[in-house]
């Protein structure tokens, strides 16, 4: 179309081309062409696979007098992330900038790849034992870990045994918990396609190193899940290591909790968000 051999385009898509990486596809279209018809969130099913999907129609430039048309509805133009303008509202969100404060403030949680994981009663047992030989105790790498579910219902009282970035002589040394990393996660480790997974067993998958540089002086922080019913945010000891379905805000501040919990937000996430499922549906009771 760039070339001229092209006029009008028709695109069918799964519903996530509107939001995240994936929706640079539809920037660069925005670039140098129109968008002149979509539908942003319709029902698909192929051979028994029921997606939600995006139907994008888009030329190098608008036909004379033609109105662009949005989920059926005449619009004055339609976004990249396939919400529009019309005569008295709508403004294009993708434009907007990341603010230089808020740098290195929210984190995935570490991966585990392994069942680092381990119940309570084990890991109160591995806190009460005495000294290890480097004259440490077994609190440096038994934490308290949560998930998605120990938000979005009652807590599981789960804990995670975490070496960090600790060599393989330095974790040894650990003897119960290394132990048990031995006895259940080396064998399975020893299959990893990854190197540095299948060499360095003892370690979560993905250490999570910056989150906890980031959080190292705070007495507190925030987590909130990354796939959720509702949007919700709330407080964590510094202590607790989060999940890779969290999402970790590393501000210990009654304002930005505020502002994470405030209705201006919401709207901000909804727009902005992802989806899963079906994905048309916002739950504000």
């Amino acid at each position: 179309m760039k070339e001229g051999k092209g006029k009008r385009v028709g695109l069918v898509s799964t519903q996530a081309i509107r939001a995240g990486a994936n929706r640079t596809v539809l920037e660069r279209i925005k670039e140098w062409g129109e968008i002149f018809e979509a539908w942003s969130d319709e029902p698909s099913v192929v051979e028994g696979a029921a997606v939600r999907v995006s139907l994008v129609c888009f030329a190098a430039a608008a036909a004379p007098n033609e109105i662009p048309y949005l989920d059926g509805k005449p619009v004055v133009e339609i976004f990249p992330d396939l919400t529009a303008r019309d005569i008295q509202t709508g403004v294009d969100l993708t434009k907007g900038n990341r603010l230089p404060a808020n740098f290195d403030r929210a984190f995935q949680g570490p991966v585990k790849v392994g069942p680092f994981d381990i119940p309570g009663d084990l890991a109160r047992h591995f806190l009460q034992m005495p000294l290890n030989p480097n004259g440490r105790r077994n609190s440096d790498v038994v934490k308290p870990w949560a998930n998605g579910m120990d938000i979005t219902r009652r807590p599981s009282g789960t804990w995670i045994v975490d070496f960090g970035e600790r060599a393989e002589a330095e974790a040894c040394l650990y003897e119960a918990p290394f132990e048990y990393v031995l006895a259940n996660i080396k064998t399975l480790r020893s299959k990893n396609r990854d190197r540095q997974r299948r060499e360095n067993w003892w370690r979560l998958g993905r250490s999570g190193s910056d989150l906890k540089t980031a959080i190292g002086d705070l007495s507190r922080f925030i987590i909130t899940p990354r796939v959720a019913k509702y949007r919700l945010f709330i407080w964590t000891p510094a202590q607790l290591l989060p999940d890779c379905q969290l999402v970790a805000i590393a501000r210990e501040d009654d304002t930005t909790f505020g502002i994470l919990h405030s209705r201006f937000h919401e709207l901000w996430a909804l727009r902005l968000c992802t989806w899963l499922g079906v994905g048309n549906r916002v739950h504000s009771d």
